[in-house]
């Protein structure tokens, strides 16, 4: 891997992503979706990770966010619903993060396309 590497967007990342399995099926409140990724860098203890991640439309239930994270839309639409009620939908060039912990719904409205950094303790 060179020290420095460009991070691709599409459709040139197409190429790169593989089949994944980030999505607990645990938890899923409707079909299981085709989901794809590549991963761009992990640290050396493997607890941090940037990567570029593709699911199809579906909602899933966590009970608790296993990791910090920050999320890039590229394409699509997701949307998160606190367990307080509280809702955001992101779009096209929305950041947003995800701090460890959190509660709620996870819904992937429209296609998402997403670039990712993520730190598990």
């Amino acid at each position: 891997m060179s020290p420095v590497a460009l991070i691709p967007t599409t459709p040139d990342v197409d190429s790169l992503l593989k089949p994944s399995d980030y999505i607990d099926p645990a938890n899923l409140r409707t079909a299981a979706p085709t989901e794809t990724a590549a991963t761009h860098l992990t640290s050396a203890d493997e607890k941090f990770s940037i990567g570029t991640w593709r699911a199809e439309p579906y909602a899933e239930y966590i009970e608790a966010y296993p990791g910090d994270e920050y999320t890039r839309i590229i394409e699509g639409r997701v949307t998160l619903t606190q367990d307080d009620g509280t809702t955001r939908t992101f779009g096209p060039g929305d950041a947003f993060t995800i701090a460890a912990g959190w509660r709620g719904e996870y819904r992937v409205d429209e296609t998402l396309l997403k670039q990712f950094a993520y730190y598990v303790p």
